[in-house]
């Protein structure tokens, strides 16, 4: 005898990127800060030693005193920002709020994979929009057939998880202002593309437009689990909450995300030294026969050479204790994903490479 529901008993899982729990492994396979959080983090970190307050009582409700600085820094008001566990639960909470079995989503057909999970785990049908190949990224968005459709909720990563394709956000808003969907931009990896990248400055235009955002990637909090979501649109910002836990974040994390969105120029030190390992990846992987595509994010989807191929390379760069990310079973099987290190991390990658195509 089943005890679930019927969309329970329909549920996807998804299925992250390897986590290993001992030393010595060279993590490029889920996107992580190469360099550590502002040390802003660990000074706030150091004062709430032995606050005991902090942690007997409830934190608050709507994540302050996060919500305030978010508030201050996009120049938005609080209430058009819900602080949340990560931007997955920022999405969880779209798809609850505003999905069902007669409000189906859209998204395009290679992106991230959590979004096919918790539209399904909402009791939502989806449509993927197949890929189009264009110059230099051959899994490319199609926006006008995204912008042509009628489902209710259309989901898009910008730059789009997997591929880093960034699409311009002026062209994006007049796409969302001319839609009568309800249009999701996941913004995980947008600082990398660029200080006028982000479409946090339509929130207050565009009422069907929901960003959402997280402190994981550019603020290195990734396990800290701190994200948020930025609508215009009252009604439905109101309808989100109903769905949000009462505490949903706790009382540490967000005292120290605040600590880390005040440091300004940590912010920027950690993205240029991205771009400047990525631009570094991308020439040395071209040099060594991989086809890189164009990437906006932290990271690069390349196709291996047809000989060893991306699966035994995959397999001898754990032999080197390099974790990098594989799709098997994808339209995009022969490529790697490897995310941005650390500059050394970067180097032990490409001389490892070098040995592995020796090699093999």
């Amino acid at each position: 005898r089943s005890y679930l529901n019927a969309v329970t008993r329909g549920a996807a899982h998804y299925a992250p990127g390897e986590q290993v729990n001992e030393p010595g492994w060279i993590k490029l396979n889920t996107n992580e800060s190469p360099l550590p959080p502002s040390p802003n983090v660990f000074r706030v970190m150091a004062e709430l030693v032995g606050q005991g307050d902090i942690l007997r009582k409830y934190s608050h409700p709507l994540g302050e005193p996060l919500l305030s600085a978010l508030a201050d820094y996009w120049q938005l008001g609080k209430e058009n920002i819900i602080v949340t566990n990560g931007s997955d639960e920022a999405l969880t909470l779209i798809c609850r709020a505003t999905l069902g079995a007669e409000r189906p989503a859209v998204f395009p057909a290679v992106t991230y994979s959590l979004s096919r999970t918790l539209v399904t785990n909402a009791g939502a049908a989806y449509t993927e929009i197949p890929m189009v190949e264009r110059t230099g990224q051959p899994y490319g968005i199609d926006i006008e057939a995204l912008a042509k459709c009628s489902e209710a909720v259309v989901f898009l990563a910008n730059p789009n998880a997997i591929t880093g394709e960034y699409i311009d956000a002026g062209r994006l808003a007049g796409i969302i202002a001319a839609s009568k969907s309800l249009w999701v931009v996941d913004e995980a990896y947008n600082d990398f593309a660029g200080p006028e990248a982000t479409m946090m400055k339509y929130i207050t235009q565009l009422e069907n437009l929901v960003v959402t955002r997280t402190f994981s990637k550019t603020h290195a909090l990734a396990g800290l689990r701190v994200g948020y979501l930025a609508s215009g649109n009252q009604e439905l910002m109101q309808g989100l909450l109903a769905h949000k836990d009462s505490y949903n974040e706790d009382a540490l994390a967000t005292r120290l995300a605040a600590a880390a969105l005040a440091d300004k120029a940590w912010h920027e030190r950690t993205i240029r030294a991205v771009l400047a390992g990525r631009d570094f990846l991308r020439a040395e992987l071209i040099a060594l026969g991989f086809e890189c595509f164009d990437s906006e994010a932290n990271y690069i989807l390349a196709r291996a050479p047809e000989k060893p191929g991306a699966p035994a390379v995959v397999r001898r760069l754990r032999d080197y204790k390099i974790l990098v990310r594989h799709y098997a079973g994808s339209p995009f099987a022969d490529c790697i994903r490897f995310s941005v290190g650390a500059e050394g991390e970067n180097a032990k990658l490409i001389g490892s490479l070098k040995e592995i195509l020796k090699s093999l």
